[in-house]
């Protein structure tokens, strides 16, 4: 067996409930609209994933428990019953992952041998973000002992013992959304990207831990990686970003590896990644992001939000109009490419 991942540490915020929905690329249910009016409630998102998929989309978000009731009410009435949710559930994040796909491949390849079962993952330019129910809570946060190592807890005994009194300090960390153009720290880009998509079934995550070993064995770094939800209870959509690669497609690497998955791939694209002082999980931002974009009429494929970073996939040919539309709604001192 290899020696344990080093990993900083892992945070989990409780309380919240995830809502999953699935409606087609219509104007009435895009997802601009969705967040809008969920903004104009004034209601605080702390995770958000959001894929477009053969003229669809897929949604996940989370919210605070105590807010379920009017957002579940919100969507009733403008979209109809097109969702649903599940009380209870918390985000678990690791960090740094440092775009590794071994350590998102260890973690599902954990979860699986546990029969641990997330019903969603996402990821920020600093950590991996899993969504599970608070019931699986203490298996999932014992089984992370063994494939990673913790700087700050060597046994899942020190990692409880250090939470003691904390809980509501990690939801404590939230900015009123005030400023008419909200700040970000810098806005970073990566262009010659592949968008892979593929279907799988939750209920068996850690088969899919193969895909992660061998681009890991690769050396290549993953960009972007997202789930989404489909329409049947229990399936999404795993979609995942990597450098394009001239000798040889993904899809081609992949096929043997897992010859019965049917594998999507879009290329070349660019991925756009920001966080920000005020955007903790302030209502309003992916709104405002996402009213943009509809109106500069950007084809956005892929996006998450995570507590305070946001990173999204667009195709190569409008990255220009992508970074300008950013720069209209939010006050950007630099902006970065990264290789």
């Amino acid at each position: 067996m290899p020696p344990p991942t080093k990993l900083g540490g892992f945070k989990i915020l409780k309380d919240v409930v995830r809502i999953s929905t699935f409606f087609p690329d219509e104007k009435e249910h895009s997802p601009a609209q969705f967040f809008r009016f969920i903004a104009e409630e004034k209601i605080n998102l702390p995770y958000i994933t959001c894929i477009h998929d053969n003229q669809s989309w897929g949604l996940n978000l989370m919210l605070d428990a105590n807010n379920e009731e009017m957002v579940s009410h919100v969507i009733e009435k403008t979209f109809g019953k097109i969702f649903n949710y599940s009380p209870n559930s918390a985000i678990l994040s690791i960090f740094p992952h440092k775009k590794n796909p071994e350590i998102a491949g260890s973690l599902f390849e954990a979860f699986g041998q546990e029969g641990l079962k997330p019903d969603s993952m996402a990821n920020s330019p600093s950590a991996i973000s899993v969504v599970l129910k608070e019931e699986e809570l203490n298996r999932a946060s014992s089984v992370l002992f063994e494939p990673f190592s913790f700087s700050a807890y060597r046994t899942p005994t020190d990692w409880k013992l250090a939470q003691k009194g904390k809980e509501q300090l990690y939801k404590e960390v939230v900015a009123s959304y005030q400023e008419q153009r909200p700040k970000v720290y810098g806005l970073e880009y990566h262009e010659k990207q592949e968008l892979l998509k593929i279907k799988l079934n939750f209920n068996e995550i850690g088969q899919y831990s193969v895909i992660f070993r061998k681009f890991a064995e690769t050396g290549l770094h993953f960009t972007f990686i997202v789930t989404s939800p489909l329409q049947k209870e229990g399936r999404g959509m795993l979609a995942f970003c990597l450098p394009t690669s001239e000798n040889q497609s993904y899809a081609e690497i992949l096929n043997p590896l897992v010859p019965e998955m049917m594998i999507d791939s879009i290329s070349p694209v660019a991925i756009f990644s920001m966080n920000g002082p005020h955007f903790g999980d302030r209502y309003g931002i992916a709104s405002e992001l996402l009213t943009v974009f509809e109106h500069s009429q950007i084809d956005l494929l892929g996006l998450c939000c995570t507590i305070a970073s946001i990173t999204g996939v667009v195709p190569s040919h409008q990255l220009e109009t992508t970074i300008q539309s950013i720069q209209s709604c939010f006050e950007v001192p630099s902006i970065i490419k990264k290789d």
